[in-house]
Order: structure tokens, then C-alpha cells, then sequence
């Protein structure tokens, strides 16, 4: 009994640590994915003519609250 209040703790610690690490690897993957989507988003629409697409962000980027954008990103 004594080894398992000696390693709650530990094993606390440890599963707060993979639920961080997990949440954080999910987020980038979706932002990836959708960033993804915009630039195919933007390509169809530069091969077809059409004005490009702006983001949802787009109105606090005008407003000057966006931080830099990933404009310069080579595919």
C-alpha cells in the first residue's frame, strides 16, 4: 500500500502531462489540416478566376487585432 501513495503522484502528474501534450498535438494537427483546405481554397479560386476567399479572422485582421499572417508560405 505504501509503493502506491509513494507513486499517485507520479502517475498523476504523468497523465496531466500526456492530456497537455495530446490536446496540443490535436490542435496543430486540425490548424494544419484546415490551413490546408484555405490554401486548396485559394488555389481553385486563383485557377478558376474568382476572387480569393478571406479567412473568418479576416475582420480582426483588418481592424489590426490578427497577428501576421501565413501569406508567405510556400506549398
Amino acid at each position: 500500500m505504501e509503493y502506491i501513495k509513494v507513486l499517485l503522484p507520479s502517475i498523476g502528474v504523468a497523465l496531466i502531462f500526456w492530456y497537455v501534450i495530446r490536446a496540443v498535438v490535436r490542435s496543430d494537427s486540425i490548424e494544419r489540416r484546415e490551413m490546408d483546405r484555405y490554401y486548396a481554397e485559394i488555389a481553385d479560386a486563383k485557377a478558376a478566376g474568382k476572387p480569393i476567399p478571406r479567412p473568418a479572422s479576416a475582420a480582426a485582421d483588418r481592424d489590426g487585432a490578427g497577428g501576421q499572417g501565413d501569406e508567405t508560405r510556400s506549398d
